[in-house]
């Protein structure tokens, strides 16, 4: 692998007549199994990326968002996985039905509508599944000094406020098909066309945010007309034996503002970590999630729990339960085990899943 990146660093440098071009490029595999209620679920997946860097020479570092390719559970929306077309909508053209004269019904329109339908008919059909690669290329460029990195794209994404820990799961397969949750944490428009700059400072993290267009999307958009944008702001400050973060996000969609507030800390407990997070929001409806985590090491497996309690106004509760351990079987290589219970689903449907899982990386 070291051989390949450095002939390929190397071709790279004879293009454009230099050699502190970096580019670096990686790839895994995994292979994991689902239960859930009476169905066992098999995905087997994989991605390749690369990334690409330039140091100018002037204190200035520039990295491209490289190329990358996926398919696993979370690129099942792909059109080679299988889109299927909606029901075909029928529709008329008026014009002709109105201009024909039907015997018995004399010119008028109305009569010669109903005398003829589905003249002249023209049949749609709509992709309900299916889209594209997962292939996230090219679309946000950084610049890094000293000072900070600012960052800008067409896939900046924002939600600072989404600091929640309940959820410790790695694999986007294991709480696939658990019932809807009655209360979800929704945060708005988090990604778009925008920029970002994060900077530190006597041992704060500062992070600010903000989308022009919060559509996203589009290579070229129009930044005079009328965009709908979103701005946030993030912030790291040790405080003792403890790390607390703070983020803000406010979000402006079809004339509608949504703010959404998080907070989360960690500290050591015993062998491990215990973090706490407590995010709310006034989307459509308020929601608050209150939130834990502890992870720690057994031997020369990591393990982490996670708990998480949502309310939304008007719905019940929900609160989820996830676990997860993961050990080490040999470089890039390692096995996983993970679990997820939710209470507050919707009626007759699946509340549980296991997950057995092995990931490569190379």
């Amino acid at each position: 692998m070291k051989k390949l990146i450095a002939i390929i660093s190397v071709l790279a440098a004879g293009f454009i007549g230099t050699a502190k071009a970096d580019i670096t490029m990686s790839a895994g595999s995994s292979l994991e199994m689902q239960s859930i209620g009476s169905a066992s679920n098999l995905s087997i997946g994989g991605s390749l990326g690369f990334a690409f860097s330039q140091d100018l020479g002037n204190g200035v570092t520039v990295t491209m968002q490289g190329l990358s390719f996926g398919n696993d559970i979370d690129s099942v929306d792909n059109v080679q996985s299988g889109g299927s077309l909606a029901t075909s909508t029928t529709r008329v053209s008026a014009s002709n039905v109105d201009s024909l004269t039907l015997v018995g019904f004399g010119t008028d329109a109305s009569a010669n509508s109903a005398g003829f339908t589905n003249v002249n008919a023209i049949t749609t059909a709509t992709l309900t599944s299916g889209g594209e690669v997962d292939a996230d290329a090219f679309e946000q460029i950084s610049f890094a000094t000293a000072n900070g990195t600012l960052t800008y794209g067409s896939d900046v994404e924002i939600d600072y406020a989404d600091l929640g820990v309940g959820d410790v799961l790695s694999s986007d397969l294991t709480d696939t098909g658990l019932g809807t949750a009655t209360s979800a944490m929704s945060l708005g428009n988090t990604t778009g066309n925008g920029i970002q700059y994060a900077t530190s400072f006597g041992g704060t993290a500062l992070t600010i945010g903000y989308l022009m267009d919060n559509g996203g999307g589009a290579d070229k958009f129009d930044t005079s007309a009328a965009a709908e944008n979103t701005m946030a702001i993030k912030s790291a400050i040790p405080v003792g034996p403890l790390s607390i973060t703070i983020g803000y996000t406010s979000d402006s969609t079809a004339g509608a503002t949504n703010n959404t507030m998080g907070g989360s800390t960690s500290m050591a407990a015993g062998n491990g970590t215990l973090s706490i997070a407590y995010v709310s929001s006034d989307a459509a409806a308020d929601t608050t999630q209150m939130s834990a985590k502890y992870a720690t090491t057994l031997g020369g497996a990591s393990l982490a729990i996670g708990y998480s309690s949502t309310d939304k106004a008007g719905a019940t509760n929900t609160n989820d339960i996830t676990a997860s351990i993961s050990q080490s079987v040999g470089t890039g290589a390692s096995i996983f085990a993970e679990f997820v219970n939710r209470n507050g689903a919707a009626a007759s449907s699946d509340t549980s899943a296991v997950l057995l899982g092995s990931s490569f990386a190379f």
